[in-house]
């Protein structure tokens, strides 16, 4: 079995991530972005789940996001696509 610290986000946590960001996606598609998933990732490991979706294939990007207060913003995370698979090609 693998140190803890090697899967530091649960099968649960990176789907219900995935899940968040599809519906993101879907609703607001003039500003898809998350800062945050939580209770399970919260907004300073967001870098670090995203990426290792990413490294899993999943069309994941960092985006700004504006907040109320004017000229101020936020990083988040956004997917590329509306999908629930990874963009990986079938070896033939």
């Amino acid at each position: 079995m693998a140190p803890a610290t090697t899967h530091e986000f649960s099968e649960t946590a990176l789907n219900e991530l995935l899940r968040a960001l599809r519906a993101r996606t879907s609703t607001h598609p003039d500003s898809p972005g998350l800062i945050a998933s939580w209770p399970h990732v919260p907004e300073h490991r967001m870098a670090a789940a995203c990426t290792l979706l990413i490294r899993q294939g999943y069309p994941l990007f960092r985006v700004t996001i504006p907040t109320a207060k004017s000229g101020t913003t936020r990083n988040g995370w956004a997917l590329r696509a509306e999908t629930d698979q990874p963009l990986v090609g079938n070896a033939s």
